[in-house]
C-alpha cells in the first residue's frame, strides 16, 4: 500500500527485487550454526544407541601380575605370572534401558531442530520488519525534507522581496536541520538493520513482505485447521525432555549396583619341585548392592524427571498465552491499519492545504510546518501498523505450526 500526496510517498523501493520470506528464512536456517550442533547431537545419540546393543556393558580389561622371590634376597626359584581378561556384564534390563535413553536423546535432537528452525523464522521475520520500517521512515523523511526545502525556497524568495521576516527563515531552517538530523539517525538504523539481516542469511539480502496479507496461501491453509498446542515444536521438545528423563529414570532403576565382571585367567608358576606350572581358570567379580551408591543415582534421576514435567507444564502454558497474544495482535493490527491509513491520508491532505494556505497568506508558516510534521508522524504510524500487520500474519502462521 502506498500513500502519495504533495510529493510524500511510502511505497517500497522497487529498484531491487526483494527476496521472498521463504527464501530469507531458508537462507537464515542454512546459515544457522545451531543446525550443525543439533545434527552432531543427533548423530552422537544414534551412535550411543548402536553401542548399547553390545553384548557387554563395557570394554574388556586386562589384569597382569608377576611375582619373583629374587628381590627378597632368597632365590628358591619361585616365579608366578598371572594374566586375566574380564568383561563387564549388563545388569538385568540395563542394556535395553541404555538403548532407550539413546533413542530418546536422538529424537530430542530432531525435535530441537524444529524449535531452532522456528526461532530462526521468527528472528528473520522480525529482522525484515525492522529493515522495512526503517526504510519506510527514510522514504517518508526524504519526502518531508523535500517539502520543507520547497517551503524554505519560497521563504527566501519572499524575504528578498521584503514580504517575510528573518524569523520565518529561521523557523523553516531550524525544522530542516532537525529533520536532517533525524534522517542521519534513520540511515544508521537502516544500515544496522540490514547488517543484522545479512548476518542472519549469510549474504546480502533485500528484505520484502509484499506477498504477506490475509489472502496469503500459507496463511489461509494454516488458519483452516484447528490449533493444537501439541503441534508446537516447543511443546513437543518439552514432552520429549520428559521422555528422556523417564528413560533415564528407568536406566537408574536398572543400575542399582556396579556391573559384575566375568573373565578368564592364566597362571604360570615356576616352583621348586612342582610337577606342573600352568593353571587356567574363570573369574567372577560381583559387587554387592548398596544404598550408598544406588539411592543418590535414583533420586537424581527422579528429580530430573520431576523438573522435566514441571517445565513441560510451564511450556504448555507459555505457548497457550503466546497464541492468545498472537491472535489478539493480529486482530488489533488488522483494525488499526485501516484507521491509520485514513489518518495518514487526511494528514497529508491537510499538510498540502496548509501549505497552499500559507502561500496565499491565510496561515502562518509555523502552522504549515506543524501540519507537515504531523503528516510525517501520521505516515510513520501507518507504516508501523502496516508492517506490524504483516508480521502478525507471519507470526500467526508460525504459531500454528507452519514455517514459511
Amino acid at each position: 500500500m502506498a500513500l502519495v500526496s504533495g510529493g510524500v510517498a511510502t511505497a517500497d523501493d522497487t529498484t531491487a527485487i526483494p527476496a521472498t520470506l521463504h527464501d530469507v528464512i531458508a537462507a537464515a536456517w542454512t546459515n544457522d550454526p545451531a543446525q550443525n550442533d543439533l545434527a552432531t547431537q543427533e548423530a552422537g545419540a544414534k551412535k550411543r544407541q548402536r553401542a548399547a546393543k553390545s553384548w557387554f556393558a563395557g570394554g574388556p580389561s586386562v589384569d597382569a601380575q608377576y611375582y619373583d622371590d629374587r628381590p627378597s634376597g632368597r632365590n628358591y626359584a619361585y616365579r608366578t605370572t598371572q594374566v586375566g581378561l574380564s568383561v563387564p556384564l549388563w545388569l538385568p534390563g540395563q542394556g535395553t534401558a541404555t538403548e532407550h535413553v539413546a533413542e530418546a536423546d536422538a529424537q530430542a535432537a530432531v525435535v530441537q531442530k524444529d524449535v531452532a528452525h522456528m526461532a530462526v523464522a521468527i528472528r528473520a521475520t522480525d529482522a525484515i520488519g525492522a529493515v522495512l520500517l526503517a526504510e519506510r521512515r527514510r522514504s517518508a523523511m526524504d519526502s518531508t525534507l523535500a517539502a520543507l526545502r520547497r517551503m524554505a525556497r519560497a521563504v527566501r524568495a519572499s524575504s528578498h522581496a521584503g514580504e517575510s521576516t528573518s524569523a520565518e527563515q529561521q523557523a523553516v531552517d531550524a525544522q530542516i536541520a532537525l529533520s536532517e538530523s533525524d534522517r542521519n539517525a534513520i540511515d544508521e538504523e537502516v544500515e544496522a538493520g540490514q547488517a543484522n539481516l545479512d548476518i542472519l542469511t549469510g549474504h546480502p539480502t533485500k528484505a520484502g513482505l509484499s506477498e504477506i496479507d490475509t489472502h496469503w496461501p500459507l496463511f489461509l491453509r494454516a488458519t483452516a485447521r484447528p490449533w493444537s498446542e501439541a503441534n508446537d515444536p516447543r511443546v513437543r521438545a518439552a514432552h520429549q525432555s520428559v521422555t528422556v528423563a523417564t528413560e533415564q529414570d528407568h536406566l537408574a532403576a536398572h543400575s542399582y549396583m556396579p556391573n559384575p565382571e566375568i573373565g578368564v585367567g592364566v597362571i604360570n608358576q615356576g616352583q621348586y619341585g612342582s610337577p606342573w606350572d600352568t593353571q587356567v581358570g574363570v573369574s567372577l567379580r560381583m559387587p554387592i548392592p548398596s544404598d550408598v551408591t544406588s539411592v543418590p543415582v535414583r533420586t537424581a534421576a527422579q528429580s530430573a524427571l520431576s523438573t522435566a514435567i514441571r517445565q513441560e507444564i510451564a511450556t504448555q502454558r507459555t505457548v497457550r498465552a503466546e497464541m492468545a497474544r498472537v491472535q489478539a495482535h493480529l486482530k488489533n493490527t488488522s483494525a488499526s491499519i485501516v484507521s491509520t491509513a485514513q489518518a495518514a491520508h487526511e494528514m497529508l491532505a491537510r499538510a498540502d492545504a496548509m501549505e497552499r494556505s500559507w502561500r496565499s497568506g491565510e496561515t502562518s508558516l509555523i502552522e504549515a510546518l506543524r501540519a507537515r510534521m504531523d503528516a510525517y508522524n501520521a505516515l510513520l504510524t501507518f507504516s508501523q501498523a502496516e508492517i506490524d500487520h504483516r508480521i502478525a500474519i507471519v507470526r500467526t502462521v508460525i504459531a500454528l505450526g507452519y514455517i514459511p
